[in-house]
């Protein structure tokens, strides 16, 4: 008797705090329809790529973990998932070594590179 109380109790205390979570704020995913026409790839070192598609709209992939052989210069092949579209399931080959993608979201581009002195 005095543990479905406590199980009842439980449940009820938890739910002040589930009620109160903060929204998710995370970007949503996106895909690159018509890889095979992308229009520029810019590779940000380590990390991830600027891609513009076919349309003009910028996108990021960025890798999973640590990519050593995406650099600036680096020769890039885009691999698409299996439907055609390059998105989380994708893969990038920079200078024949393969990264995972962790995420591909729209974005702005690539930052501006200021002029050196």
């Amino acid at each position: 008797m005095i543990r479905p109380a406590l199980i009842a109790a439980a449940l009820l205390g938890a739910t002040p705090a589930l009620a109160f979570d903060p929204p998710n704020r995370a970007v949503p995913e996106a895909k690159i329809r018509n890889m095979t026409e992308y229009l520029e790839a810019v590779a940000d070192p380590q990390r991830g790529v600027y891609i513009r598609g076919y349309t003009g709209q910028w996108y990021y992939a960025r890798v999973e973990g640590n990519c050593p052989r995406l650099t600036r210069g680096a020769s890039l092949r885009f691999n698409t998932s299996p439907g055609g579209d390059f998105d989380r399931d994708s893969t990038i080959r920079a200078d024949g070594w393969r990264c995972m993608i962790a995420s591909v979201v729209e974005s702005d581009g690539p930052p501006r590179r200021t002029a050196r002195r």
